[in-house]
């Protein structure tokens, strides 16, 4: 069963990573588009900016538990990397439960009230001109921190497994 939960977290943040890099078209699109519109022309849109910030911001978000599953994330691997093996299994163990748990309960809990009180204010971008609703960004931010606790469970089964099994899935 852990072997499945694991499998199926990683589906899913290996799914969302790669499905989100294909943003950086429109992203690049609307920047170049606005950069050609506001100096070639001196006609600058009223959309260009709010979307760029909606495309990056969703890209980098919901790239975090791909980011996590491929370990591409930034540790200080000038003191980790000399540690034995057993000793990194153990701060990896007691960093997921003391910090990465609590906080993802946070980051999940707050970003669920700000996309509630969106959808119910029917909250609009006060950035531009344009005024998007906001509503489906702060969904994105949601699912992408869900997204990241998934990983961080399959990330923390497996850490499980080979500290106190000496198995790995």
């Amino acid at each position: 069963m852990l072997k499945q939960i694991v499998q199926a977290c990683d589906r899913l943040s290996d799914w969302s990573g790669k499905m989100v890099s294909w943003l950086i078209f429109p992203l690049m699109f609307t920047i170049t588009y606005e950069v050609i519109m506001r100096y070639g022309f001196s006609a600058p849109t009223v959309w260009a900016f709010d979307t760029g910030y909606m495309l990056g911001g969703a890209m980098v978000s919901l790239g975090m538990g791909y980011v996590l599953l491929q370990k591409g994330h930034v540790r200080v691997d000038i003191l980790y990397d000399k540690f034995p093996s057993r000793v990194k299994l153990i701060i990896d163990f007691l960093l997921t439960v003391i910090l990465f748990f609590p906080m993802m309960a946070i980051f999940i809990y707050t970003s669920w009230q700000y996309f509630i009180l969106s959808w119910a204010r029917g909250e609009r971008s006060g950035y531009g001109i344009w005024e998007p609703t906001l509503v489906p960004f702060r969904f994105v931010i949601l699912a992408a921190w869900a997204i990241l606790a998934l990983a961080g469970v399959s990330w923390f089964i497996r850490t499980t497994l080979s500290l106190f099994k000496g198995k790995d899935l």
